[in-house]
């Protein structure tokens, strides 16, 4: 009955007249026509109707390259025992821009930039367009690092995060990320961006500043031929039809743009 009351609340609050709610209720052999029609239209699934939900990502982490799938579960399993996953089903109904993001960190910070990116282009199939100078000399421990205070990178682990893709968002005034960056350092998160823009495309794609906001890597720091080193960091942009992985200055005061942070739950 508390999956029918769910289905029932979605269908409510879509705008679903009374009449049409009534026939859900009382017509059953209707009624299990339409739950198993919604269950098989991957939009229907989505959270929020951006995020797609953990069990799925999970299957498309495991058939990434190189990835050992009993690491993933390991991960989720942590998650499951130190409250992520929990806090995360209790906060979402009540925030829209939280998401459970699976991040793989590789053995290094410029590794892990690499083999998201590389996820974040498969995803998007030509759709996908970068800040060229960033990465057309490739990248090295030179060119990207955290910022001061950033949580400690832990190199060859998969995490299951929960993330506030909406924290820092003021759209009126602006935030200057270089005063973000000192004042919550280690709560930005690094990676998490980067990795959703393959697991939760959907969310990319009603990127535009206004509803949704472009989610700025605010942990990283990334040198840039050409330009002074150490004062950009990337983020996640979408515009059109086209998905970017972009960057600014650190000194820049950004209104369409989140400066996302992890959530942490008691257990």
């Amino acid at each position: 009955m508390g999956r029918m009351q769910k289905f029932l609340g979605v269908l409510r609050s879509a705008g679903m007249p009374d009449r049409f709610l009534h026939e859900v209720v009382n017509n059953s052999e209707f009624r299990e026509e339409l739950v198993a029609w919604v269950d098989s239209q991957p939009a229907f699934r989505l959270i929020h109707g951006r995020f797609t939900p953990l069990a799925d990502k999970v299957e498309m982490v495991k058939s990434w390259p190189g990835i050992n799938p009993a690491d993933v579960d390991v991960a989720v399993a942590l998650a499951h025992e130190n409250g992520t996953i929990a806090g995360f089903e209790a906060e979402s109904p009540d925030n829209p821009l939280l998401d459970l993001v699976i991040v793989v960190y590789r053995e290094s910070l410029p590794a892990t930039l690499l083999y998201g990116r590389a996820r974040f282009m498969e995803a998007f199939e030509g759709r996908y367009v970068e800040w060229r100078e960033a990465y057309a000399s490739g990248v090295d421990d030179k060119r990207i690092e955290l910022i001061p205070g950033a949580r400690e990178f832990r190199p060859n682990t998969i995490e299951v995060q929960a993330v506030d893709f909406g924290a820092n968002w003021d759209r009126q005034h602006g935030n200057v990320l270089r005063d973000v960056q000192r004042a919550q350092a280690g709560q930005l998160e690094d990676f998490a961006a980067l990795f959703n823009a393959s697991q939760s495309p959907k969310w990319v794609e009603q990127m535009d500043g206004k509803t949704v906001p472009y989610t700025i890597l605010a942990a990283l720091l990334l040198s840039v031929p050409g330009y002074d080193a150490r004062s950009n960091s990337p983020y996640v942009w979408h515009d059109g039809d086209e998905a970017e992985l972009s960057g600014d200055h650190v000194d820049d005061r950004f209104r369409g743009h989140s400066m996302a942070v992890i959530r942490k739950y008691k257990s």
